[in-house]
């Protein structure tokens, strides 16, 4: 993993961490949904001792540079994470968690459909596989039907010299 994802999960998580309504907050979860060029985020807080269903909040990055704030950065993120594995794509869904404790955890899904709030189009996936090739072995059933549909080539790695 590079430096720039590192700084990019930290960048994220501090923004994350700084917009919590609540001081008395124990974990913080970011479910990020994405295709080229749509993003959608999902913040929640628990508090073990008041609370134990989630409290959606938004993060409060609108005085940032557009580039500085939350969805772009999960955008670059998506291409830094893209260039370190082409084969395979770029991930649909990214769970970040972090406790007050310190510790960061991600998952990231590369295979399964997203459940956008806001469900896209055929359309907007062969986009995003055109942005984002994948080799036909970690491109799953769902996804080669609209590769096939649309006339999209696989990732083909470069010979080597």
């Amino acid at each position: 993993m590079t430096d720039d994802i590192q700084d990019l999960f930290q960048h994220i998580g501090q923004l994350a961490v700084d917009s919590v309504p609540t001081e008395e907050w124990e974990v913080i979860t970011i479910t990020t949904k994405a295709i080229t060029p749509y993003v959608e985020e999902n913040v929640t807080y628990m508090h073990s001792e008041k609370q134990f269903v989630p409290k959606t909040f938004l993060i409060e990055d609108d005085e940032l540079e557009y580039d500085n704030q939350t969805t772009p950065s999960f955008e670059r993120l998506r291409e830094l994470m893209y260039d370190e594995a082409p084969f395979r794509g770029a991930w649909y869904t990214a769970v970040m968690t972090i406790t007050r404790t310190g510790q960061f955890d991600t998952e990231f899904d590369y295979d399964t459909k997203p459940a956008f709030d806001y469900e896209q189009e055929d359309e907007g996936y062969a986009k995003d596989f055109e942005h984002f090739p994948r080799n036909e072995e970690s491109t799953p059933a769902w996804l080669q039907a609209i590769v096939q549909a649309h006339g999209l080539a696989y990732h083909v790695p470069e010979a080597l010299s």
